[in-house]
């Protein structure tokens, strides 16, 4: 009876390990994703730093009108992106900290279940060694009641 609850016990130990695993690859695979999203918002963010500390205008009628504007908007776009990629990124880690919240509680429920199982294989063991132990008194005892086996 004890070997077969451990048995069943181990079934559900190797799915809580899958379980727990699978969980923290998700863990890493958003990590990296989170990382990737904010090189690009570093990216985009020294990009407009660059080109605004680099454009300068020169004194000059319509063409530097028509630039300025370009160039507003142009610049209008770049912070559009930069605000649409820090949107990605504030995403991306609301979902890494629930992603760590679900492989931290897969991963309890795994050491929960591998502690279940050795309390299973602890008790057999103790019921074994009882089991020996009285094996062992009573070819004891029998051994000296009769000394010469007969």
């Amino acid at each position: 009876m004890n070997q077969e609850r451990i048995n069943r016990v181990k079934g559900v130990e190797k799915i809580t390990e899958h379980g727990a695993t699978l969980a923290k690859e998700t863990v890493l695979r958003c990590q990296k994703d989170l990382e990737e999203q904010q090189a690009r918002l570093l990216q985009l963010t020294q990009y407009f730093d660059e080109y605004a500390a680099g454009i300068g205008f020169a004194t000059g009628g319509r063409a530097q009108a028509f630039a300025l504007q370009n160039y507003r908007s142009f610049m209008a776009r770049i912070e559009q992106t930069i605000a649409h990629q820090k949107n990605v990124c504030v995403q991306l880690e609301a979902e890494l900290a629930t992603h760590q919240r679900a492989a931290a509680e897969a991963n309890s429920q795994h050491r929960s279940v591998e502690k279940l199982r050795g309390r299973f294989e602890t008790e057999r063991d103790r019921l074994n060694d009882k089991l020996e132990q009285r094996t062992n008194d009573a070819h004891a005892a029998h051994h000296h009641r009769d000394p010469l086996g007969g």
